[in-house]
Formats: C-alpha cells, structure tokens, sequence
C-alpha cells in the first residue's frame, strides 16, 4: 500500500518516465487506475514521449484452410524464445464481409495499413490495434481482374508528415508458355491523402516497368519503394515521392546487368539503408545494402547466409523477407510464406524459428511493427474514425 501511494504521488515527469516504459497494451488498462493517470496517458506528450522508447515487434500472420489468426511477438526481449506480450490480436469487425482474408501489407508510426486480398472487396483500412480505432478508404477506381497485379505503399510524406497510401494497378499481357509479363497495355497510380481524404490520380509508372502483387513497397525517407523489372527482366527500383506524389529516379539494383534472368528478391529496410534480399543462388541467401540513398554504387554486400539447414540448399524458387535485425546482431526473415528463420552472425548458424504453427497445411506472414498510442484522430475527422 505505501508503495502504491508513493507511485501516485510522483511528480507527472517522473510518473511519465515510468509509465511510458510500459507496453502500449498495459497502458490500456492503467489508464483505469485514477483519473491522474488517464489524463497523463492521454496528452500529446506522453504519446510522443512513449512512442520514443516503445520496443519493435513482429505482428505474425498465421493462416490455414479453417483458421486466420495475428499474434503479437516481442524478440527484443528474449531473441532466442520470443515472449508474447499481448494476446491474439483480432482484426473481426473491422470488414463487413464474413468470407474477408485480411492481410497486413505495411506498418507506418504505430499504424497498420490492411488490406481484403478478397478481390471481390478490395477493402482497404488503416487502423491502430492498441488503440482499436480504424478508417476504412474509399473503394479506389479500377477493379482487379486476373491477369492484372495491384501494389500499395503507405508512409507519412518527408516534408509535411502527411500519410499517405500508393496504389499502382496495370494490365499485363503474358506468354501462355512461361507466363512472363510481355507487354503492359495499362499502368495508373492513385495516391489517397488523408487530410483530403480522397483518391488522386496521378502520372503512373513507365510503361515497361512490371510490378510484382506480391512485393508491397517499402517505405524509407519519404518515398516508397518497389523492386521491379523491365520486360527484358532486368531489376531495378521504382521510387515513389510521397510528398511530391510523383515518381522520381529509379535506383539501380545491385545487380542490373544480371543477364535478364530475373532473382527472387525483396526489398526491406535494414540499419536504416534500403536493404535487398537475394534467394536466387543455391548456396546462400545475400543480402544488399545501399549504403548512400539514391546511389547505386553504393550497394554493398554485407551478409552472405548459408543454406545450412536441411531443405534449403538447392535451386529456390521462395523469396525470402528480411523482418529484423535483433540488439544481438541476429537476422530474423521469413522463408516465403511458410516459416521464420534466425541467422546467427556470430555463429553463422540458420536456425528456424518456434512460432507455435498449427499443424497441417499452413502459411504464416511477419511485419515489423513500433506499437503507439497515437490517435487516427491526429489525421483523420473524428466521424470518420469507427473502433472495433
């Protein structure tokens, strides 16, 4: 008891200090505790100062023919046995349709942007899992039909702070023998700003340019990302500018005259610098680093891994997901969509990963994810804002 009057006698300074070291779910339910400390959490500044010193994540996905459900892990704590911090986190509710497949593509300032991969929906929201709240888009113009490919991207411009949400969308003609992408008879780009709330279109991508639905963009400095490749099946990176809302230059890959062949890549972010992970080879995973933003010369290869475990040595055809690089130096990445590996660099051991998979056929998805207490009312209309 005396400890507990002591701790509700704090300076609000101190108490913030305390407080904002909590876990976002914790904070839920101390904001019961007295009306002190529910004004406390609630200002701009606890916010803010708690969004400083929360701790990264991994949201994963995990799916099977009966069953979709996301948990909330936390490596930072243990990187050996993650510690889940928070129960399953449900998403039901937040898509009127009961045969909706929800996904997460990308994760911007404690915000998750989902997305209905049910293309008769196309539903797409921004939300907050800790703080409940979410915004449903308007439908964006264009319906998806086979053989098209959709992409999104999603982060806050570099100037004004503005979020924002990329959506590119394109025809493609493919060969009947191999399915490769001959021509692109269609491209458009619409980008939705949520202080207008409304979809824009703008100048699309170039024509030769072919988009992957699988590969999300990835966002970093103010613009988004996407590995693409022309028709001839070179890479190359197509940059977005969020708060221009245009496309800029386009990076070189670290590998441009690779002979056309294509690699199973994806981009990702890793020590701050636009990070490219290659599964193409039969010995090793390499991962890429653009040491200077925007200059191609500047890739490097920084990690190799080797495909020590049983089954992964051989010709591949999964990309591979770099997730995270843990306080240990370790590497955390996702093998297609069907299980989460740990590299060791010390060691220089694969390991995979216990996430407590249902049994049978199965697939799993993992996003870094900054848990906040920030409101979607910070940039979206109160009315508009719903809670599930």
């Amino acid at each position: 008891m005396r400890n507990r009057l002591l701790l509700m006698n704090l300076p609000a300074n101190i108490l913030a200090e305390i407080l904002a070291r909590l876990p976002a779910k914790s904070l839920a339910a101390s904001k019961s505790v007295c009306k002190t400390w529910l004004e406390l959490i609630n200002t701009p500044y606890f916010i803010s100062l708690h969004f400083s010193l929360s701790k990264p994540c991994l949201i994963v996905h995990h799916s099977t023919m009966f069953e979709k459900h996301f948990n909330l892990l936390d490596f930072h704590h243990s990187p050996k046995k993650p510690k889940t911090t928070a129960e399953k986190i449900s998403f039901a509710g937040i898509s009127p349709f009961p045969d909706s497949n929800i996904v997460i593509d990308a994760s911007s300032n404690g915000f998750l942007f989902l997305r209905d991969i049910n293309y008769r929906h196309e539903t797409l929201v921004v939300c907050n899992p800790f703080t409940r709240e979410y915004f449903e888009l308007p439908r964006p113009n264009g319906l998806v039909r086979y053989p098209m490919a959709v992409t999104h991207g999603f982060g806050p411009s570099a100037k004004t702070g503005h979020h924002k949400i990329v959506r590119i969308l394109h025809d493609r003609e493919l060969n009947p023998r191999n399915r490769a992408c001959e021509r692109v008879p269609f491209s458009s780009c619409q980008v939705f700003n949520f202080r207008d709330r409304a979809w824009k279109t703008v100048i699309g991508p170039p024509a030769r340019f072919v988009y992957n639905s699988r590969l999300v963009g990835v966002f970093l400095n103010g613009n988004v990302h996407w590995l693409v490749h022309d028709l001839e099946g070179f890479e190359l990176i197509s940059c977005f500018d969020l708060e221009n809302e245009r496309f800029t230059q386009h990076f070189p890959s670290p590998f441009p005259g690779g002979g056309g062949q294509g690699i199973w890549g994806s981009l990702g972010v890793l020590r701050g610098c636009l990070a490219l992970c290659d599964n193409t080879g039969d010995w090793d995973i390499d991962v890429w680093i653009m040491g200077d933003y925007g200059v191609g010369k500047s890739w490097e290869k920084k990690i190799v891994i080797g495909k020590t475990m049983p089954g992964l040595v051989g010709p591949s055809f999964q990309i591979v997901h770099v997730i995270d690089e843990l306080e240990d130096g370790s590497l955390l990445f996702v093998w297609g969509d069907f299980f989460m590996l740990r590299y060791s660099a010390r060691r220089k051991v694969v390991e995979g990963v216990d996430l407590k998979q249902p049994k049978g056929p199965n697939s799993m998805e993992a996003i870094r994810h900054v848990p906040s207490l920030v409101s979607l009312n910070s940039f979206v209309p109160p009315e508009n804002v719903c809670v599930y």
